[in-house]
């Protein structure tokens, strides 16, 4: 490799470097460790919602079932015994 395309590659790894520093941060470390806990909480929050949406449709056909149960009952027959 010759002196020029060493110089070319040393410039734009150096340019590549100095973006992420600017987008990222300086350590790439923390970097790291800053992506593995934003995913982290993501999968959390994301399981969070997907248990309270399973929570919401057992409630939800609870209430249908309850409520066509009550409608298949009898009209005259109370729970007292009287009509």
């Amino acid at each position: 490799m010759d002196f020029d395309a060493q110089l070319i590659e040393s410039v734009e790894v150096r340019r590549h470097r100095l973006a992420s520093a600017l987008l990222f941060g300086a350590n790439p470390t923390e970097r790291r460790f800053r992506d593995r806990t934003r995913t982290l909480v993501l999968g959390v929050v994301a399981a969070a919602l997907a248990a309270a949406l399973c929570v919401a449709i057992s409630f939800v056909a609870m209430v249908v079932t309850d409520w066509r149960a009550e409608r298949e009952q009898p009209q005259g027959v109370s729970l007292s015994g009287r009509s």
